[in-house]
């Protein structure tokens, strides 16, 4: 204000009307608690943006955090979809491995049992050779519904990864939404600043 009453006197001591002085000094007036900014507004805006500086850091640390446990989880689910697949295919080798043996002895049988029947009759070797092929048969399918068992795992874990993959995708392109509009929001605060100043 003292700058103000000086720059009033000085127009009046150059002959400027006392109504004109005072206009430009109240003009100057207007000028300074309207446009510009004072060492408190400064600091005030400075605190703004330190304050939200430290949220953004809090909000990505938090973006962090669920990122990692989503990747945790993922990771988790994965492990528990591998373990069940190798309990899968342990039961499958498992029940191959009994039908395997079931046909070893079944086979030692009609062997057995083709031997007494040569022994006794000659007319009964085509029974026997009935019965091989029922045996057989009997293999044959039992190899197909495992065949067919390992073709619906793989695609249950083929479906499974693209889901996974799919959610992780949508997960990063929050993430990227997110940090790009706190970013052009800082800009902006930042080049406000910069106008301000």
């Amino acid at each position: 204000m003292n700058a103000l009453y000086s720059l009033y006197d000085a127009l009046v001591s150059i002959d400027v009307p006392a109504d004109k002085a005072r206009a430009v000094v109240d003009a100057m007036e207007r000028d300074m608690t309207a446009l510009l900014a004072t060492k408190s507004d400064i600091a005030m805006l400075r605190q703004d943006l330190d304050g939200s500086r430290v949220a953004a850091k809090s909000d990505i640390a938090m973006l962090r955090q669920d990122l990692e446990s989503s990747r945790a989880a993922s990771k988790s689910d994965i492990e528990m979809l591998r373990r069940d697949l190798e309990g899968s295919r342990a039961a499958s080798k498992s029940d191959i491995e009994m039908l395997r043996q079931d046909l070893e002895g079944s086979r030692a049988a009609a062997k057995s049992d083709i031997e007494m029947l040569r022994q006794d009759l000659e007319g009964s070797r085509a029974a026997a050779k009935s019965d091989i092929a029922m045996v057989l048969q009997q293999m044959d399918g039992s190899r197909a519904a495992a065949k067919s068992d390992f073709a619906l795992l793989r695609q249950d874990l083929e479906s499974t990864r693209s889901l996974f993959s799919k959610e992780l995708e949508l997960l990063r392109s929050s993430i990227l939404v997110r940090l790009g509009s706190m970013m052009v929001v800082s800009l902006g605060i930042l080049f406000a600043a910069l106008k301000l100043t």
